[in-house]
């Protein structure tokens, strides 16, 4: 974990900014960090359920303690739960949750101004690509994203690969497969369109771990057209 807090230091945000006072949610649920570490989570059905309980964050770990439950979905809401959070993009984190359905649940979340929503993620790597083609391709994939709307993904460039990279790769996560590898298939869409890339065809990702959805990886020898320099 200490590559992510050395990210979360350059970038100047810590876990514990992330969470004071943001709010998480969709249409089924949401949950609030109050700023003073008062929790509160609830559905949005008609039968409203609501947890309440306190948060903390040590290091890199956030934790909710449920003091109190009312309502039918309490087998979910009504417990406490942990996440080692990393801060991976100005914008972007990862959450690893125990259980890993938990309201807060395992995933690749957009945060912004005090809120954020769990999305696909799409994380760039390569091992020795150059610095001004994965820049080009991390705007391109988040203009694609705002032309959509703007909630569906959240990209960031991640960590060099350790393995060098002889042609460029689209894998997608099996731990929420309908969600990667539909943004498995729309990547390899978007990317057609340039001529540089090619096309690519995902597949799924040999990894067991991730918390990324879907993964770029770049080939070393890519190289921006000169109308792109």
């Amino acid at each position: 974990m200490l590559a992510q807090l050395l990210v979360a230091a350059a970038l100047g945000i810590s876990v514990q900014d992330q969470f004071d006072g943001a709010e998480i949610g969709d249409a089924s649920q949401f949950i609030v960090f109050e700023t003073g570490g008062k929790y509160r989570a609830e559905t949005e059905a008609k039968d409203k359920t609501v947890a309440k309980g306190t948060w903390s964050v040590q290091g890199d770990v956030l934790e909710v303690k449920v003091a109190s439950c009312k309502g039918p979905a309490c087998d979910k809401l009504g417990k406490g739960y942990k996440a080692d959070v990393s801060v991976v993009a100005e914008r972007a984190m990862t959450v690893r949750s125990t259980p890993p359905d938990s309201p807060l649940s395992s995933g690749s979340y957009y945060c912004h101004f005090g809120g954020c929503e769990k999305r696909t993620g799409m994380v760039l790597v390569t091992h020795s690509a150059r610095a001004p083609a994965m820049k080009y391709l991390l705007d391109y994939l988040i203009d694609k994203n705002v032309s959509r709307g703007g909630g569906l993904t959240v990209v960031w460039w991640g960590k060099k690969a350790a393995d060098k990279a002889p042609q460029t790769e689209i894998t997608w996560c099996g731990r929420e497969e309908a969600r990667a590898k539909a943004g498995a298939e729309q990547l390899a869409k978007d990317l057609s369109e340039l001529a540089w890339i090619g096309a690519v065809t995902p597949r799924p990702s040999a990894a067991k771990d991730c918390l990324w959805d879907v993964q770029l990886t770049v080939k070393d020898d890519v190289e921006l057209p000169p109308s792109k320099r």
